[in-house]
């Protein structure tokens, strides 16, 4: 009598064995590696042989390019957040994870989505949100091989064989998977390849700038670009007036009032919300913003800062054109409501960062003229004050402003997406008007049974007549043919980019709210 196969049970044993060998696979694996990478630089990088960083049970290999700003603080001076510009690549120089638009175009992967800029992240003295290998090299002591130090001190400024990285570091660090942790790129951030596991990864990384206290960074920053962009009045609560700051004013005949500041068109949207300024005199008709260094990714649209001049020049153009001009020479001669806490605002608006790149609008022209396409058509956003559901920096400008007026508003993080920003993500669907996806991959399903009963074990070594030639002939070969379907029709692909908010990022919104509806 002929005992049947039992797969599954085989499934079971086989599982059963590799869990008793897991770790000690692990530790294999993890030896292969080290060797792999140590093999791999003394034959491409043989300097760097002397430069292994040992912590624990994992190194890496660095390469020092520029030890940095001899007048600045180490990174490990104290707890802070460092901006790093980053590129990661495996040791083929296939790039998997880049903040670079330049590189992120060479790979195919650039979209105009995507804002290109330094990673700005926590390195405090435990690590809680970045690779390991790029922790463990801002923290430590880095001590380079006498024969590196001797050949390269002179040329690069090294003083020492031991060095701490500080801004102006510039290093390449070789590691080890373990250490790299996950390096999938998303949001337009991602290369043309994944990292697969167990393969060394090489990363190179500059060191921009610390800041010790990110909210006051922040604060400071959008301070100065109202101050650069029409100058700032603080208003403040009768218990906390200080310095410089003028009491809430109580109504449009005041002469603090916004409307009436002759030299200072910035304002503080509530009296106990600090760094929540709005511009009730904003006009899009007049001269773009100033953004101190504007973004200028070197890639179409954001070639350079005459690009983005030229770019905001057509948005003020296309909203006046869209729009209209406003139908008030100064906003206290508008007659209309405010929208109140309970007012319905239909908004049409644009978001920016400090530098000028748009990361949201619901303006089609806007959106053809950054991105190059409509994917989807703009409508006015409906928002009611009081039932809330947008940024709370919203919440204390919109009740303020009038219906068919225009306005401007930047806003720290804490009134927006806070300390954690807001990942950035790449969404893929794919849509055909033929079969579906789902019943491809059930004929796929059907080819692998066929692969496992019909080719050489399983069912297939005792049934071929059966299951190799009826179901195959069905099907399809597999492994050589495709399955013997009607041919799809047309297949759609559509991709989609969320913007990355970094933690601590300062918001910029230019809003027209639609007049108030005939009631």
């Amino acid at each position: 009598m002929i005992r049947r196969f039992r797969p599954g049970f085989a499934a079971l044993v086989a599982a059963l064995s590799l869990a008793a060998c897991a770790e000690r696979q692990s530790d294999s694996y993890d030896t292969f590696e080290d060797m792999s990478l140590e093999a791999w630089i003394a034959q491409h990088c043989p300097d760097l042989a002397g430069n292994y960083q040992e912590f624990g049970d994992a190194g890496y290999y660095i390469d020092v390019i520029d030890p940095g700003d001899p007048g600045a603080l180490p990174i490990n001076d104290t707890a802070c957040w460092v901006t790093f510009d980053f590129s990661a690549r495996d040791l083929g120089h296939r790039i998997v994870l880049t903040r670079r638009a330049p590189e992120a175009r060479f790979v195919g992967t650039f979209t105009k989505y995507t804002h290109y800029v330094p990673f700005y992240r926590y390195c405090g003295t435990a690590n809680t949100g970045l690779s390991e290998g790029t922790y463990l090299a801002m923290r430590n002591v880095q001590k380079l091989g006498e024969t590196y130090f001797e050949k390269y001190a002179a040329e690069r400024g090294f003083e020492s064989r031991e060095l701490l990285l500080r801004p102006g570091s510039e290093v390449v660090l070789y590691c080890p998977s373990r250490i790299v942790g996950n390096m999938l790129g998303d949001g337009g951030y991602e290369g043309q390849f994944s990292l697969e596991s167990g393969k060394p990864i090489r990363i190179e990384m500059k060191i921009s700038s610390t800041v010790k206290n990110p909210v006051e960074a922040e604060g400071t920053a959008v301070d100065r670009f109202c101050e650069e962009n029409g100058k700032l009045q603080i208003y403040s609560s009768a218990e906390k007036l200080a310095e410089g700051t003028l009491p809430m004013p109580s109504g449009p005949d005041d002469p603090t009032h916004p409307y009436n500041l002759p030299d200072k068109r910035w304002v503080s949207a509530c009296d106990s919300v600090p760094q929540v300024y709005v511009n009730l005199r904003y006009r899009p008709d007049e001269a773009p913003f100033d953004f101190g260094k504007p973004y200028a990714a070197g890639v179409a649209p954001f070639v350079s800062e005459a690009s983005m001049d030229e770019i905001d020049r057509r948005i003020s153009k296309a909203l006046v054109d869209r729009f209209g001009e406003p139908s008030y020479t100064h906003i206290k001669d508008l007659k209309a409501d405010s929208v109140g806490m309970d007012g319905k605002a239909k908004i049409w608006y644009i978001g920016r960062f400090l530098d000028g790149f748009i990361f949201d609008t619901n303006i089609d022209e806007v959106k053809q003229i950054i991105y190059g396409e409509v994917k989807k058509k703009g409508e006015a956003l409906s928002y009611t004050p009081e039932e809330g559901g947008m940024i709370q920096a919203w919440y204390y400008a919109i009740p303020g402003m009038k219906f068919g007026q225009w306005a401007s508003l930047v806003t720290v993080s804490t009134s927006a997406y806070g300390s954690a920003g807001k990942t950035g993500s790449t969404s893929t669907q794919t849509s055909s008007n033929g079969y579906s996806a789902s019943y491809l991959d059930y004929l796929n399903y059907l080819n692998y049974i066929n692969s496992y009963y019909g080719y050489g074990g399983g069912y297939g070594s005792y049934y071929p007549g059966y299951y190799g030639n009826y179901m195959n002939g069905y099907y399809g070969n597999p492994y050589y043919g495709t399955p013997s379907v009607p041919d799809q029709s047309e297949t759609t692909v559509t991709t989609e980019v969320y913007t990355e908010i970094l933690p601590f990022t300062p918001l910029l919104f230019q809003i027209y709210i639609e007049p108030e509806e005939e009631k």
